[in-house]
């Protein structure tokens, strides 16, 4: 990564409205933590394509993750409604939009609604089905909690550290303990998502 950062900053004199190379810096800063310096990058991208609607979707949900990230969700959320006033089926904001809601245990109910969008979109995504399964836990719904995230385990979930705490304790709260602890002790042996 820093060498990309590197090459990118001598190729940018030459070409310095490229949105790729900006994009790549971004990426690159992102990737070591130097998120200021991605929010720069990303910044600079929405001020040279002020009418690509692919650079703004995607740019807004990355500057939207930076801000979760640091700890500003009120302004990661303002981002994400940018990039959803773009493309109200973008997939990526959708489910971290939902998926932050429900760490914060606000707006369950717009969380579980655009959570559904990406698994209608996408059935199979692990991700996704995480992301709703765990918002139905949260609003109570554990039966049909407990059926998505057996899916999502057919589809990837099980190489998930947080799709198997999820699950574990969906079945713990259903009185399922000995299958839950079972789940739970695969989580600790793995290593953070």
């Amino acid at each position: 990564w820093p060498l990309i950062v590197e090459e990118v900053t001598a190729a940018l004199p030459r070409f310095p409205s490229n949105p790729d190379l900006i994009q790549l810096r971004a990426i690159a800063n992102s990737q070591q933590k130097k998120l200021k310096a991605a929010l720069d990058d990303y910044e600079m991208l929405l001020k040279l394509n002020p009418r690509d609607t692919t650079i703004l979707k995607v740019t807004n949900s990355s500057i939207g993750d930076i801000y979760y990230q640091i700890g500003e969700s009120q302004k990661a959320f303002k981002y994400y409604d940018k990039a959803l006033k773009i493309d109200p089926d973008y997939n990526p904001v959708l489910n971290n939009y939902a998926y932050y809601l429900s760490l914060e245990g606000k707006n369950l109910k717009k969380a579980k609604t655009m959570s559904r969008k990406t698994i209608t979109s996408e059935p199979d995504n692990p991700t996704y089905l995480d992301t709703y399964a765990w918002i139905l836990h949260l609003l109570g719904e554990d039966i049909e909690a407990k059926a998505i995230f057996k899916h999502a385990m057919l589809y990837g979930g099980k190489e998930s550290r947080t799709i198997l705490e999820h699950y574990a304790t969906v079945l713990e709260t259903l009185g399922e303990k000995d299958l839950a602890n079972i789940y739970f002790n695969q989580a600790a042996a793995m290593k953070e998502d």
